[in-house]
């Protein structure tokens, strides 16, 4: 094919117009140079030639190109470096959020600049050292007191501190973590849509696509993610790459996050909250995710709702799930870190075992009894006879408060009767003081209805007044005339004095505990702790000896507490486990050796060691990632100095290009006008 005469002017106006394109594109690069996630574009430029061949056309001489042809505007990425960078955002992501909560734990713990629970078991030795010196002296016991409860003031502050970080965590995980994954789903999805609607008409959507990416990295954060990109095409020859965005667990399996014809669809992520044996929340959580899928939005894929927790592998969302679900060595079976619950358990144990060691040690030692103020004896009702007066002998309650216990008993003459329900010759106890007196005097009747009066064997009925508050037996038969009864002329039918011991149940003992729970339960926590009531109120004490014989002096149990507090002893946490019939079992798990203070300093120290340790990985991650971040700049980033340098290349490029049309005009001018005109 012969070529044009004037196809020199087709070459230099494509090499001016790409000349001046690429100065726009410059242009644009030097004004989104502060624009975050701006990735620098580059204008593509291919040399243009005709195809096919012609048998008449020229030689191989003249077959040159025709100019310079745009092919498009594109942007200057490393698809390894994004790779790298979201690998290592996800590893921030974990450690971040680790560091978050272990912050939040050492305003909790850390006593070293502060006087706190340390401090107040301390200052409780030393009350009970002073104690000790002043046995049964009430002053020094309520100091005792006043002692406790300022450790339990800490140890309650401790524990609504140890609540409050685990609450947060949680909303701040639910609310703003997940949702913030949704929401980024939504707008890459949005986005992919977007890209592939405006690339169907012939924009580039660059500046679409560079918000995409800044989606996908933040989403990194948060998810291990890979992306990958398929090739669609659209129309005849065009065709369009949208990524394919997966969540990678630690099961191998993949995960899709975006689906469709071209990344419109997309997953979801939710957050469940399991229950314990009891059917309480137990302070852990579970992430779910519905993935994407090809079907229609419409379609109902909820079927497909997956839990993924344990197949976290980095990102924040791990990081917060590992500090609200694990809790190391006391885990069963045990995992990996120590998260909240690790604290949690360690500090609960440490509460229960300092509860326990003071309530066993001041006692349930004394048995009590249901009614107070009982009488011993009784007394006859003196009178001279006349022949018409009836002998009686009364044994009166009107002092008597409460009523009887079960297992309680009253020995009359060596005749022992048992309180009970009545049942297997149990006197049955009634719903006052009043109904079980009667119940006592009928049981009376039944070895005691004859009794003895001046010697002489008398046949008798006992009853209960209960106006009178009184046990009366009365003689059935009045007495002969001339009869001198005194108070004391009525006897047993043995003629022994008349009277009865009352016996307390001895497994109805004095509650000498110091320290109770506030809601009732028989688990000691740090939230439930308190000091017993009847401490409180000084109706209990401190028991200086347990030895009913020592002296008011004594002051050995004391001792012992005192001893108690820097004794070496095993913390075990208890925790109760069912396994796949139902069935419940207590089972320990021993932790750590050691006194109370020694065993709070360890959950102290293991704080400042999980955070130091967790620090130096975090910063190791950040430093990597601002490595690759720069990397990631010095090949996307705009360069100030490139750019002046791309602006100087362009302009020499434009001018030169028009100083070819120039020339090729001059050219062109000789050989039209003054080629042919000899001796005109």
């Amino acid at each position: 094919m012969t070529r044009s005469t004037f196809s020199g002017f087709t070459i230099a106006q494509l090499a001016m117009t790409a000349s001046q394109r690429a100065l726009d594109v410059t242009g644009q690069n030097i004004a989104n140079i502060n624009t975050k996630g701006y990735t620098r574009q580059q204008v593509d430029l291919v040399s243009l030639n005709l195809k096919g061949a012609d048998p008449t056309s020229s030689g191989a001489g003249s077959k040159i190109g025709y100019g310079v042809e745009i092919k498009g505007i594109s942007q200057i990425r490393d698809p390894f470096l994004d790779v790298q960078y979201r690998n290592q955002i996800a590893k921030v992501g974990t450690a971040d959020a680790r560091q978050a909560v272990l912050d939040q734990l050492a305003d909790i713990f850390d006593e070293t600049d502060r006087d706190a629970l340390k401090k107040a078991l301390s200052d409780l030795s030393s009350s009970l050292d002073k104690l000790s010196s002043n046995a049964n002296n009430s002053e020094f016991d309520s100091i005792v007191r006043s002692r406790c409860q300022v450790l339990l003031n800490y140890i309650h502050q401790k524990s609504a501190d140890l609540k409050t970080t685990r609450e947060e965590t949680i909303y701040g995980l639910e609310n703003s973590d997940i949702k913030t994954v949704n929401s980024l789903l939504t707008d890459i999805g949005e986005l992919n849509d977007s890209i592939w609607k405006g690339q169907i008409l012939g924009n580039p959507s660059l500046e679409l696509m560079d918000q995409r990416n800044n989606k996908l990295d933040e989403l990194a954060g948060y998810l291990p993610i890979s992306v990958s990109y398929k090739e669609v095409t659209i129309g005849s020859n065009e065709k369009y790459s949208y990524p394919v965005v997966t969540f990678n667990g630690t099961n191998g399996t993949s995960y899709q996050l975006t689906a469709g014809d071209h990344g419109e669809n997309i997953a979801s992520f939710s957050i469940d909250h399991p229950l314990d044996i009891d059917g309480n929340p137990n302070g852990t959580v579970r992430i779910s995710m519905i993935p994407a899928t090809n079907y229609p939005k419409d379609i109902d894929v909820s079927a497909l709702k997956t839990d993924v927790t344990e197949y976290l592998k980095e990102g924040s969302i791990k990081g917060t799930v590992d500090m609200l679900n694990q809790s190391g060595a006391l885990d069963d079976p045990p995992t990996d870190y120590r998260g909240l619950g690790y604290y949690e358990k360690v500090f609960d144990t440490f509460v229960q075992t300092f509860a326990k060691t003071l309530n066993d040690l001041n006692g349930n030692m004394q048995p009590y009894t249901g009614a107070n103020v009982m009488p011993s004896t009784g007394i006859a009702n003196a009178i001279n006879t006349t022949g018409t007066e009836h002998a009686e002998f009364s044994i009166g309650f009107s002092n008597t408060v409460g009523n009887f216990l079960p297992g309680e008993k009253i020995t009359f003459n060596d005749q022992e009767y048992t309180f009970g329900d009545g049942t297997g010759g149990t006197i049955e106890i009634g719903d006052t003081l009043d109904k079980s007196l009667v119940k006592l005097a009928e049981k009376l009747n039944t070895n005691f209805a004859s009794l003895n009066v001046n010697d002489s064997t008398t046949l008798g009925e006992w009853k209960y007044s209960a106006s009178g508050k009184k046990i009366t037996w009365t003689s059935t038969s009045a007495m002969s005339s001339g009869m001198n009864i005194t108070k004391d002329s009525i006897k047993f039918s043995d003629k022994s004095t008349i009277s009865f011991s009352y016996k307390a149940n001895p497994y109805n003992v004095k509650n000498f505990d110091l320290f109770t729970t506030s809601d009732g339960s028989k688990k000691f926590t740090a939230s439930n702790i308190k000091i017993n009531d009847d401490w409180m109120n000084n109706s209990i004490h401190i028991i200086a000896s347990h030895d009913k014989n020592a002296g008011t002096t004594a002051n050995d149990n004391i001792l012992k507490m005192l001893k108690s507090l820097t004794d070496s002893r095993e913390f075990k946490y208890e925790y109760t486990k069912q396994d796949v019939a139902g069935n419940k079992t207590t089972n320990y798990i021993s932790f750590y050796s050691g006194n109370f203070s020694q065993c709070y300093s360890t959950l102290e120290n293991n704080q400042g060691i999980d955070s130091s340790k967790n620090k130096v990985i975090l910063d190791n991650h950040v430093s990597v990632v601002k490595q690759t971040s720069n990397n990631k700049d010095a090949v996307s980033g705009v360069s100030l100095d490139e750019e002046g340098i791309n602006l100087m290349h362009y302009q020499k490029s434009f001018s030169a290009a028009a100083r070819f049309m120039t020339t090729l005009d001059q050219a062109l001018d000789v050989l039209i006008n003054n080629t042919g005109v000899v001796g005109r």
